[in-house]
């Protein structure tokens, strides 16, 4: 019988998360994380009484293996379906949010649910951004702050492509499918509204050069009943103005907004915002995962496949697969 294999996973996002539940079984598995919690881009931000899910807004599942995987949770409610009116602006129709094929599905009571669920029982440490990999092949090292983490039979990349291709070594033969790979930026803004608007709907698609989604995020089941809006820039406008100071950045959204919602100045005072570099995928790597079997070095992520969380999942199982097929042979 094959020895169990020492494997590192940088990033606790969900494609992280699955990795390290499907190679439990077969390796000892440590996860770094730099964030202060888990589940990368299924993200909440708790302000007094108010939930923002800054991040992913919603999930859906179409894959037979994935559904499988989340039948738990479901039945457990760590993820219930959103359902509600979905409006498209400025011309106010109105659709379902939920039904159908496009059941769309959110942690509950927060988005990061899901995650701290998946997260049980691993060994995750958190604030441990990663700042370069060293050695070779079956004995890598991590360097986080002052300290050194290893030695890794296998080390596996669960994060943002741009940040992947940073960290992995030369010896890594998939440069040219990262370099290929292309992600957006997303700004959020988030408001706590002082009264309910009464808004005909629960989220927004619009059509505006600046602000592309409006999430009444208080329609969604388990939320504290204090209404919130949480806004996200489109992917061109936030890629052109990546760089630029976050309140003018704001300022503009929340101009944005006010074309379609009125908002109040003291709500507009008080709304905060955040940049996500990397949140939405414009072009995939075109594989499900990337792995070099000689390097024992690998990456997986929503960006190999398509920008939903759901591809995040099916990356890491993917990649799951084919890893415990290697530690089978291995000596």
């Amino acid at each position: 019988m094959a020895r169990r294999i020492r494997l590192g996973i940088v990033g606790a996002g969900i494609a992280g998360l699955t990795l390290a539940r499907a190679m439990a079984d077969c390796a000892d598995v440590r996860i770094f994380e730099k964030s202060r919690g888990v589940g990368g881009r299924m993200a909440t931000r708790r302000t007094d009484a108010v939930a923002f899910d800054h991040g992913a807004q919603y999930f859906t599942i179409r894959d037979g293996r994935s559904r499988a995987a989340l039948e738990t949770a479901q039945a457990d409610g760590v993820i219930q379906p959103w359902t509600g009116a979905l409006a498209t602006l400025p011309d106010g129709n109105l659709a379902a949010l939920s039904g159908g094929d496009t059941t769309r599905y959110v942690g509950s009571p927060s988005m990061n649910a899901l995650a701290k669920a998946m997260a049980a029982g691993l060994d995750i440490q958190t604030d441990a951004p990663v700042e370069a990999i060293s050695g070779t092949a079956g004995k890598w090292f991590l360097k986080i702050g002052d300290r050194r983490e290893g030695p890794f039979d296998w080390l596996v990349l669960a994060a943002p492509a741009p940040q992947s291709a940073l960290l992995l070594p030369d010896e890594f033969t998939h440069h040219g499918a990262l370099a290929k790979t292309r992600m957006n930026a997303c700004f959020t803004l988030m408001i706590r509204q002082t009264e309910d608007a009464k808004l005909p709907f629960a989220a927004a698609r619009v059509d505006d050069p600046v602000i592309g989604w409006i999430s009444r995020n208080n329609s969604k089941p388990e939320r504290p009943d204090d209404p919130c809006l949480v806004v996200n820039a489109t992917a061109k406008w936030s890629d052109d103005h990546l760089e630029e100071p976050l309140e003018d950045v704001r300022r503009t959204m929340l101009e944005a907004l006010q074309r379609y919602i009125p908002i109040s100045p003291s709500e507009a005072e008080a709304a905060t915002i955040h940049r996500w570099r990397y949140a939405n995928v414009d072009r995939p790597a075109g594989q499900a995962f990337l792995l070099d079997d000689v390097s024992q070095l690998a990456a997986c992520g929503d960006w190999c496949i398509a920008g939903r969380v759901e591809a995040a999942f099916l990356s890491a199982a993917a990649l799951g697969d084919a890893l415990k097929q290697i530690v089978k042979v291995a000596p």
